[in-house]
Order: C-alpha cells, then sequence, then structure tokens
C-alpha cells in the first residue's frame, strides 16, 4: 500500500508594493514676484539645482512637507517643488516660456504637475493675472499666492481673496514669503488641491478669457483685478512718492551712473576686502597638506603627482571659491533690494552702443569673479545673438586671478609712486572693460551682425533683502562653479603637470660647462 503525500501548495508571493510616487508641484510666476524666496522657505538647503536635457535653463528642485490634514493622505506628505524660471507670458518663444510649456503638457523628459502654485505680487495684481489667466487654461490643480501684501498694504492697496479666488475659481492665499508669514496655510491648499479630485479642464473661473488673443487677456486681467480690489483701498488711494523720487535719481542719465559707480566700487571692494581672510586659509591648508603629503609618501612620481597635480590643482581652483561666493551673495541682495534692476535699466544706454543688451550686465558683473560663472548666468539672455556675445567678451573682463599679475606689474614699474600704481591698477581694469566692448562692437557688426534686442524691464518694488535666500544662492553657485569648472580646471593641472615634468631631460651640456666653470672660478 503506497501512501501519497501531498504538500501544501505555497502562496506566491505578493509583488512588493511600488514606492509612492512624491507628488509635483510647480512654482510658476513672474519676475520679482519672490518666487525664488517662497522656494527657499519650502525647501531651504534641500533643493538642487537640474538641468534638464534638451534644455538650457536651470531649474531648481526641492522637496517639502505639505501641511494641514488632507483627505487625500496623511499630514506631512513629502512632495517634489520645481522652481521654473519668471516670465511674463507662456506663449512667447523664449527659453523660459518653451520650458514652462513643456512641463506644464509634461512632454519629452518632463513629467507633468500634479499641481501649480502661481505666485502673484499683490502690488501688481492686474499685471501678474494675465499669467494667471494664460496658466488656468492647462487645467492644472493651481493655487494662486497672493505674495508681498505688506508692500501693497503700504500703497494702500486692499485684496479681496475670497472675492478673487471666486473670479479665478481656485484658492488665494496672502502670504509674506520673507517672512515665512502664511506658509502653512499655503501648504494646507496645495495638499487640498492635490486630494481634490482631478479638474475636467479649466476652473469654473468668472469668464476666463482666450489665452490666444492678449487683449482679451489683458482686459479680463484688469476687470479682475478691479472687482477684487476693496473700496477705500483701491489702488490709487496712497502714492509711493518716496519709490519715486529713488526711481527718478537711479535711472537718471548722469546720477544713475555715479549711483551705480559708487555700488560697484563698494560690492568689489568688499569682495576684494573680505575675502581675503578665507582666501589666505585655503591656501594654507592646501599648502600643509602637500607638506604633509611630501613628508609621508616616498619621493617620485606619485609623490609629484599628489603634491603639484592633484593638491596644486585643487588648491588653484578651490582658492577663488570664497570670491565668487561672496559676488553672488552680494548680487542677491542687491537684488532683492531692487536695485538691480535699476541699475541694469541704467547700463542698458551704454551696452545698446556696443551691441550689448542691459541684460548682460550681471553675466559680465560676474566675470569680474570668475568668468566662468558669468557665461554660465548668461543663457537666458532671450536672443541668441546677443547670449554669443556676451559669452564672447565675459573673458575680457578683470577676473580675480589677474590680479597677482596687476599688483606685481604695478610695484615694479611704479615702486615710489603710490598715486600712479594706484592709477595703472585702474587703468587694468579698464582696459578689460575697453577690450569688451570693443570686441563685442566687433562681433556684432561681423560675425553676430544685428543690433542688439531692445531690453523691456520691469523695475520691482523696493524690499528689505533676505540673508537666507542669499546664503543660499551662494552656496548653490558654489557648488556650480566647483561641480561644472573645478573639476575641469583641476584635470587641466594634473595635465598641465604631466607635459611640464615629462619627459624628464638633462641639462645641456654648454650649461654643465658653464656651471663647471663658474665653480673653478669660485674656487
Amino acid at each position: 500500500m503506497s501512501v501519497a503525500l501531498f504538500e501544501p501548495r505555497r502562496a506566491a508571493p505578493e509583488p512588493a508594493p511600488e514606492p509612492a510616487r512624491r507628488p509635483r508641484i510647480a512654482l510658476v510666476g513672474n519676475p520679482n514676484t519672490g518666487k525664488t524666496t517662497l522656494f527657499n522657505q519650502l525647501c531651504g538647503l534641500r533643493a538642487k539645482t537640474a538641468n534638464f536635457p534638451g534644455t538650457t535653463t536651470d531649474i531648481r528642485v526641492g522637496r517639502a512637507r505639505l501641511g494641514g490634514p488632507g483627505p487625500g493622505g496623511p499630514v506631512g506628505t513629502e512632495a517634489e517643488v520645481v522652481d521654473l524660471p519668471g516670465l511674463y507670458r507662456v506663449d512667447l518663444e523664449l527659453p523660459e516660456s518653451r520650458l514652462v510649456r513643456d512641463i506644464l503638457h509634461g512632454a519629452g523628459v518632463f513629467r507633468q504637475p500634479d499641481a501649480m502654485v502661481v505666485v502673484v505680487d499683490a502690488a501688481n495684481l492686474a499685471r501678474n493675472l494675465c499669467l494667471v489667466g494664460e496658466l488656468l487654461a492647462y487645467g492644472v490643480p493651481t493655487v494662486v499666492a497672493l505674495n508681498m501684501v505688506d508692500l501693497a498694504r503700504r500703497r494702500g492697496i486692499s485684496v479681496d481673496r475670497e472675492r478673487l479666488a471666486a473670479e479665478l475659481g481656485c484658492p488665494v492665499v496672502p502670504l509674506v514669503a520673507r517672512r515665512r508669514t502664511g506658509v502653512d496655510e499655503l501648504l494646507a491648499a496645495v495638499e487640498g488641491a492635490l486630494a481634490a479630485p482631478p479638474p475636467q479642464g479649466p476652473p469654473a473661473g468668472r469668464n476666463l478669457p482666450d489665452a490666444a488673443c492678449y487683449g482679451d487677456l489683458v482686459s479680463w486681467a484688469e476687470e479682475t483685478a478691479a472687482a477684487s480690489l476693496g473700496g477705500a483701498n483701491a489702488v490709487g488711494t496712497g502714492t509711493d512718492t518716496v519709490t519715486e523720487r529713488l526711481d527718478q535719481a537711479f535711472t537718471h542719465p548722469l546720477l544713475g551712473v555715479l549711483v551705480f559707480g559708487t555700488v560697484m566700487l563698494g560690492l568689489f571692494w568688499a569682495i576684494f576686502a573680505l575675502a581675503t581672510v578665507p582666501m589666505d586659509l585655503i591656501e594654507a591648508t592646501f599648502e600643509h597638506l602637500g607638506g604633509w603629503i611630501a613628508a609621508v609618501v616616498p619621493e617620485g612620481a606619485v609623490r609629484d603627482l599628489l603634491v603639484d597635480g592633484v593638491v596644486g590643482g585643487i588648491a588653484g581652483t578651490v582658492v577663488f571659491l570664497p570670491q565668487i561666493c561672496l559676488l553672488f551673495f552680494l548680487i542677491s541682495l542687491i537684488e532683492d533690494t531692487g536695485y538691480l534692476a535699476r541699475a541694469a535699466f541704467v547700463m542698458d544706454r551704454i551696452l545698446c552702443r556696443f551691441g550689448l543688451p542691459g541684460h548682460a550686465f550681471v553675466p559680465l558683473l560676474s566675470s569680474h569673479a570668475c568668468a566662468i560663472p558669468g557665461i554660465l548666468s548668461a543663457k537666458l539672455i532671450p536672443d541668441r545673438a546677443d547670449r554669443l556675445a556676451t559669452i564672447l567678451v565675459a573673458p575680457f573682463m578683470s577676473c580675480s586671478a589677474r590680479l597677482p599679475v596687476y599688483v606685481l606689474l604695478t610695484s615694479l614699474l611704479f615702486a615710489d609712486r603710490p598715486l600712479l600704481a594706484g592709477l595703472a591698477f585702474a587703468g587694468c581694469y579698464a582696459l578689460g572693460a575697453g577690450a569688451a566692448m570693443g570686441s563685442a562692437l566687433l562681433a556684432r557688426r561681423t560675425v553676430l551682425r544685428g543690433r542688439s534686442r531692445p531690453m523691456v524691464l520691469e523695475l520691482p518694488s523696493y524690499k528689505l533683502p533676505s540673508l537666507r535666500s542669499a546664503a543660499i544662492v551662494a552656496w548653490d553657485q558654489g557648488l556650480t562653479f566647483l561641480r561644472k569648472a573645478g573639476t575641469v580646471i583641476v584635470a587641466i593641472c594634473i595635465v598641465m603637470w604631466w607635459l611640464s615634468t615629462y619627459p624628464h631631460v638633462g641639462p645641456a651640456p654648454e650649461a654643465e660647462a658653464l656651471r663647471a666653470g663658474a665653480a673653478m672660478g669660485s674656487a
């Protein structure tokens, strides 16, 4: 008798659950609306700069914890926040407009956002609503962040958020991003928008305009803004005479240039004076590191490679990091105050005579610390010929690497005449700027024919700068320099060391004879 033993059939293992996909939130808005400040408040140092394939525009990506209990998930859902470049229109043929269109459509490598936060300047509501009207047509769940309400109140402007939300058909959250006022409420509103059922087309706002017709868009924005403003506190009840007087001074053809020169003089003094201490510390650190390696590693090719090639190359790159970080920190502070736009407006009158746009002002300014960050910052110049001309002339600006050469030459030529030495030192900078302007003029009349595009620039409101945002910008730019330029510079330093060291060539016979004769004569 045989007995059949049957083993119980084992249940097939259940497939591992797929990791939950983080919701993606797109941060969109006009320039100078505080969008980047809000992004820094949401993500802080958890952000990174990403350059997606096929684009020339940097996108900052970070993570934020959404607040408030939402029906779609637990409290504190982590979301991915994408800080898109500022733009005025979505349908323009500009790099930033094409990028925003691709992301909103989910084209190519991009994933369509699950929600969108449109940052609006409360003091310039009608102009900002033109972009809002375009974006609402995409049907993405939208929350309007009404930023800088404190500046609007000081100007006598009061916006009825409930009436504006009814007009737009989406939530409206007033906030002051610089002080983090209203940020938690914004996060809760975004989580609520994510938990709501996906909209079937644009929101049910009040007569949303045809985004293809700019005239209809402007009329709709003006009507919506007028309907959302309080009666007694409407626009025009208070005039900001201080702002008007400052603009008259900062944009004056003569006084504006003098103010600009004073600001730039203080900027460069701060860079060269304050960055000296960390640069000396970096040089001393790498010098000690090279000495330690020379004492530990046996004499030979490996020690020479480590000391002269690797350590020397890294030291030659990192030593300029304090100046680059300090430059972008100060530029960010000046930009936050609102003065940088006025300076670009003043410089546009001068640069356009040499075929450069006013947008080239910041790249050329950055090139005084290092030409590489200046060239990288030129990618948002709208016109291709203007952008190429700026990139070509940026290396002519006197960067900090040339300072030792300038100091040596002026000290040798004018040893006992400090006034002439100072004038010669300033002349070196003027010579570099003159060479840049002359080269730009030559390029625009030959290989890059054409006039520079007229610069249309919005003058933002004056406000106190954010030290935290400026520090994050300096951190990002420093990492970008080390990642994109530093690696190449170190590799070139190693190659140059190898070429200057090998092959070993002994002294020529004539030199040996002269050395022997000198030794016999001294004996």
